[in-house]
């Protein structure tokens, strides 16, 4: 259970705190009963001392391993859509997240409620259970080893999700830069008008618009990167 267990505490979508303990826990004995099937019946190292802590503390951080690298998936349109909101004046239209429970802005909270969607649409819970199954083949319980180089790859992984949501957030950085320029040449060429009463719902009107301009390549960007990090998730199997 250690394996399993781990991976719903991090994998998106399951690790919600909308989801009720009673379905994590129905579903962590499912999912343990179907692989146990794939367990050795003779295992040598079920005496209870020091190696059989190490196992189980192996087995839960591979599980950790697994669903953190999708949740970094989901952070980067979080990400983004914090740095949008901040420049579209959005940034105090701020409500709690309750997948989460943290404070995140309303754009950050409308992109994770398409991520998941898109999740859910592309069988992505499917491929995590597959995934996690394929796992107790290629590494048994007792054979599996997380190794510095695994978790390296993993922080590495969390270094591009700053690099995604700084690209996916730059078509509106630089549409409301834009903006903010026009404001700065009216108000040298027209000192008399009041910029500021002006300049604040316009951003705001304009930001909307390009976050609704831009809805369909966000969408498709949400599925290459979801598939992406399930092609991560894979290659973390031998």
């Amino acid at each position: 259970m250690g394996r399993i267990g781990g991976l719903l505490l991090t994998v998106p979508v399951f690790s919600s705190v909308l989801l009720p303990a009673r379905i994590k826990i129905i579903l962590l004995f499912v999912l343990s009963c179907v692989c146990a099937f794939m367990v050795p019946k003779e295992l040598s190292f079920l005496n209870f001392n020091g190696l059989f802590l190490a196992y189980i503390m192996q087995e839960v951080l591979f599980g950790l391993l697994m669903g953190f690298v999708l949740q970094l998936v989901f952070q980067v349109f979080v990400l983004g859509g914090q740095i949008i909101a901040m420049q579209a004046g959005l940034s105090f239209a701020v409500m709690v997240d309750p997948a989460s429970r943290a404070s995140v802005p309303l754009v950050s909270q409308f992109y994770s409620m398409m991520m998941t969607l898109i999740f859910l649409a592309l069988n992505g819970h499917l491929t995590v259970f597959e995934t996690l199954l394929d796992s107790f083949r290629v590494m048994p319980i007792g054979q599996l080893s997380v190794t510095q180089a695994m978790v390296w790859n993993v922080i590495l992984f969390s270094g591009w999700m700053f690099k995604q949501a700084l690209l996916i957030s730059i078509p509106a950085l630089l549409s409301l830069l834009i903006v903010s320029l026009a404001f700065g040449i009216m108000s040298r060429a027209a000192p008399q008008l009041n910029i500021f009463s002006l300049g604040f719902p316009i951003t705001l009107i304009m930001g909307i618009v390009v976050i609704k301009v831009g809805l369909s390549s966000v969408a498709a960007q949400m599925a290459d990167l979801i598939k992406e990090g399930m092609r991560f998730m894979i290659g973390m199997l031998p």
